[in-house]
This record gives structure tokens, sequence and C-alpha cells, in this order.
């Protein structure tokens, strides 16, 4: 189907009808910049507006499809290849649609699908998989239903922090990380703590409850303030 042909074919009709582009809009319910880019091949009309125009050019919709008037066999023959192409199974479409457009198009086909395919399972298992936060610099916090009781987990350069969301610090001291595992030298004893994700797994200093940090900032290298008062 030559878009472009159609659309010379439809400009012509109309010229021969002495229409304006607007006069034919008009008949029609359309704009005239809508005629504009049908005739200009721009884009094809419907199948509902393709009969109203055959309507009101006087032409029939195998003729609209064609670009050009038939008349006798031309117009058996166009007939029968408009059902030819409406019976062919999805394998033969493709195979007609790679004699007229080439192999780099389904080559450049392909590629579309092979990339999109590939940025889709990359963000499906960064999804499942989010990457462990930088520990040079982050920030985490845990709360439970009550908005006062919140606590700051804080990682800067080699040295921790866990304050309440009152400023109230608990506890302050070195980490070392190994792997996703942090030993933590700042209490009575060193302890280790697990970092996975976004996440931090470590107990709560004023009960020993195990509990749960997240990480408050998608920014990771965010930092909420250290304190002035511990060397």
């Amino acid at each position: 189907m030559d878009q472009v042909k159609i659309g010379a074919f439809i400009a012509r009709l109309r010229r021969e009808k002495d229409w304006t582009q607007e006069e034919l809009g008009e008949r029609l319910g359309v704009t005239n910049k809508t005629v504009s880019r049908w005739e200009t091949g721009t884009y094809m009309p419907g199948v509902e507006m393709l009969t109203l125009l055959g309507r009101e050019l006087d032409v029939t919709l195998n003729e609209l499809l064609e670009g050009r008037r038939l008349e006798g066999d031309d117009f058996r023959a166009a007939a029968d290849e408009r059902l030819a192409t409406a019976m062919l199974s999805p394998g033969q479409r493709v195979r007609q649609w790679l004699a007229r457009y080439g192999g780099f198009a389904a080559a450049t086909l392909i590629l579309c699908v092979v990339l999109g395919t590939v940025i889709w399972a990359d963000w499906q298992y960064r999804s499942a998989h989010p990457q462990d936060v930088d520990t040079e610099r982050a920030t985490f916090m845990y709360q439970t239903g009550d908005l006062k009781d919140i606590l700051y987990f804080t990682l800067y350069r080699e040295e921790y922090y866990i304050f309440t969301a009152s400023g109230e610090y608990l506890e302050h001291g070195s980490f070392v990380q190994n792997g996703d595992a942090l030993r933590l030298n700042g209490g009575e004893t060193a302890r280790w703590v697990t970092i996975k994700g976004k996440q931090v797994r470590d107990v709560d200093p004023r009960d020993g409850k195990l509990i749960t940090y997240e990480n408050l900032f998608d920014d990771h290298a965010f930092f909420i303030g250290k304190p002035d008062d511990i060397p």
C-alpha cells in the first residue's frame, strides 16, 4: 500500500470536484490540516473514513487503496490481491515484509527487540537485587509505628554514628567492611552487622532487639550531619 500514491489520488479527485481541502474536510467532519496530511501521504485515513472518502469522491474502496481508477480486469485483479493479502498467514506476512524491505530492516528490527529485552531484563534484575549502598557516605533509618521512635545509622569515612531523631547520639565508633558485613568498633565490645542491598541489620542499642535500617536516600552519598562534639 503506497500512502503517497493514495494521497496524490485523493488530492486529484478533490480537485476534479473543484473543492478546497477545507470543503472536503467539512463534508467528512475533519479539518483541512487532516486532509492535507492524507494528501501528502503523512498518514492514512482509517477504514471508515476511506469509505466516506470513496462516497464523496465517487470511487470504490479498492480504487482508493490502489491510488488509481480501476476498470474491468484491473478492478477484479485488485480485489483478488486484497483478498489474498488478507488470507496470508503470519509467517507469510513476515516473508512478504522481508521481500519488500530487505534484510537490513529485519536486522534493525531484531536488534531493537533484543536491546529492549536486555533493558527490561536489567531493570527487572535491579528491582529484585538492589545494589549495596556506598559505605563511604550513607544514612539509614529505623522507624516503628511511633514517629518519635526513629533511629539513624550513619556511615561516614570509616566511622559510624547511631542517634535518635531528637539528636541524642547513642553510639559512635569506627567500622571495617568485609563483603556484606561491617565490624563496628564503638560499643563496649566489637560486633558485626550485615549490609545488604539498601538495608542494614543491627541491634537496637537501647534494648538489644534485632532491627532493620532502611537506606534513607536514593542518592546514597547524602549524609546527615556528623556531630561536632564527638572526637
